[in-house]
């Protein structure tokens, strides 16, 4: 919308204004009705009354029928009027108002904005869009995507800082997609929910456990070795491989591959992690499936280097 079809619209006080005084005249209106037909009913009750009423009052037994009829047709009139004319005239939403309010309050602020700063509004609407973004997925409950990267980078520094211990799980369901057109994709769900069931059950409740999509599932284990996080992803490969899910009347079993890679000081970064823990995934796949592989063990940085070197 342009600042000029902006200020043809009429302002919320304005509209408000116009809606005021058309009921007034709508009630205004109606009262003169009320009058007149007071007057006329009146006049002829007058005249059937005549010769009941005494004497001295039949000069004035019009205007006395008159004005008891118009005091009754006057609220009658008035509350047809605001019941049957009121709510036909035009009404301006409250929200409208308020959406407006907003535009006109944020107009300034981009104005004032420097047009060094074209990409700032880019930005903050990726970082809001971010935080608005659902923290787990939802149909295994794991964390998603989005939230393990940003929860594993704030780790990052302090892991590099301090030399302390992590590592970083890839686990995939083998064949899993063999294995929706077998069973359905509906089985293929359940299945993956179990087996994310399964996985926290056998992490700790300070390690992280998002789903990437698919059949994928991603584990970040600090103050874990390679070795304990070899551990883990053998617990987690059996408990996986004896599951027995039960679908219309049937039991049915997948299994998962899973990639280990421990951190060290050769990553510069969370995706050089990630790239080490697929490659070793991808390992596992061409060894037969159902297994567990590792990335070569990185060297350690030593903590006084570390913050030595301002890490």
């Amino acid at each position: 919308m342009t600042p000029e079809s902006r200020s043809s619209q009429p302002s919320p006080a304005a509209v408000a204004g116009a809606v005021q005084r058309q009921r007034v005249w709508a009630l205004l209106a109606a009262a003169a009705v009320a009058v007149g037909l007071g007057a006329m009913l009146g006049h002829g009750l007058a005249q059937s009354l005549t010769s009941v009423l005494p004497l001295a009052w039949r000069g004035a037994s019009g205007a006395l029928v008159g004005a008891a009829v118009a005091a009754l047709l006057v609220p009658v009139s008035g509350w047809a009027a605001i019941r049957l004319v009121a709510p036909a005239l035009p009404k301006r939403s409250a929200t409208a108002a308020v959406t407006n309010l907003k535009l006109a309050a944020a107009q300034p602020a981009i104005r004032a904005r420097p047009s060094s700063a074209a990409a700032a509004p880019v930005a903050a609407t990726a970082a809001t869009a971010d935080a608005q973004a659902p923290a787990r997925d939802a149909l295994t409950g794991a964390y998603t995507q989005l939230h393990f990267v940003a929860a594993a980078d704030r780790e990052w520094s302090r892991i590099r800082r301090h030399g302390e211990d992590a590592a970083l799980l890839m686990v995939d369901v083998d064949h899993f997609k063999r294995f929706n057109d077998e069973h359905s994709t509906a089985c293929g769900d359940a299945m993956l929910v179990e087996i994310t069931r399964l996985a926290s059950a056998t992490l700790r409740p300070y390690d992280l456990l998002a789903r990437f999509g698919g059949g994928v599932l991603v584990v970040y284990l600090p103050h874990t070795d390679l070795l304990g996080a070899l551990d883990v992803a053998e617990r987690i490969r059996e408990r996986v491989a004896v599951l027995g899910l039960v679908w219309q009347g049937k039991r049915v079993r997948a299994t998962v591959s899973v990639g280990v890679a421990g951190i060290g000081m050769v990553h510069a970064g969370l995706d050089a992690v990630i790239a080490d823990a697929g490659g070793a995934l991808r390992e596992a796949k061409a060894a037969g499936r159902n297994c567990v592989r590792a990335a070569p063990m990185p060297p350690k940085r030593n903590p006084e280097e570390a913050r030595s070197a301002g890490i």
